[in-house]
């Protein structure tokens, strides 16, 4: 893996790095494109990540990297999307895509690409400026040549519904703040903050269709 970060928590879950907490244990692996884990400071249990195997800075870039055909990343999305629907039910993903300009504040806090993924479908405000595209596979292929890959940009959508792309707010951790204030929680955004190892049990449980 040519772009592994060695510092970087889910640069080591997709590397398969043995020596990471429980909670960075991939649920679901493919080498070649992406990795799913628990989420660390979910609000609810089923709260997941998907990331891409490489370190990108946003998914779009991941995707314009490892291309979009029958076997690309975008793919890799949408399969996942489609077991935990299986799973779950309906979802709501959100990014805060990172840019490439050191210094901007930007919502992104983690710099390695991943897309929050949560049971049921939360109203969430759409993103400034936004555009709708069908799927988030179609979000990511257009904005594969566009300034946001490098400056930035906020995704969020539901599945099953459409994904809707626009500019970065430049506050840290955007989405959650709002999911926290959803659930009259305001205050337990910050992922660092709100661990609860329970739920991340739980998390796993469903996943894997057991008890732990």
């Amino acid at each position: 893996m040519s772009d592994l970060e060695p510092a970087c928590f889910l640069c080591r879950a997709a590397a398969g790095a043995t020596d990471i907490p429980w909670t960075d244990r991939p649920l679901w692996l493919d080498p070649r494109y992406g990795v799913l884990v628990p989420g660390l400071g979910g609000l609810s249990a089923g709260y997941v990540l998907l990331a891409p195997v490489d370190h990108h800075h946003n998914l779009a870039s991941a995707s314009l990297d490892t291309g979009g055909g029958a076997d690309g990343f975008t793919d890799f999305v949408h399969a996942l999307l489609t077991y935990l629907r299986a799973k779950m039910g309906s979802l709501t993903y959100w990014e805060h895509g990172g840019g490439y300009r050191p210094g901007v504040r930007s919502s992104a806090c983690v710099e390695h690409a991943h897309l929050h993924i949560v049971p049921g479908t939360l109203d969430l405000p759409l993103p400034p400026g936004h555009r709708s595209y069908p799927s988030i596979g179609r979000a990511l292929a257009a904005l594969v040549g566009r300034s946001e890959v490098k400056d930035g940009y906020l995704l969020m959508g539901h599945s099953p519904g459409h994904c809707f792309v626009g500019r970065d707010v430049g506050i840290s951790q955007y989405y959650r703040r709002e999911w926290a204030r959803l659930l009259g929680r305001a205050d337990e955004w910050d992922y660092l903050l709100s661990e609860d190892p329970e739920l991340t049990r739980k998390t796993i449980a469903a996943f894997f269709d057991r008890q732990i």
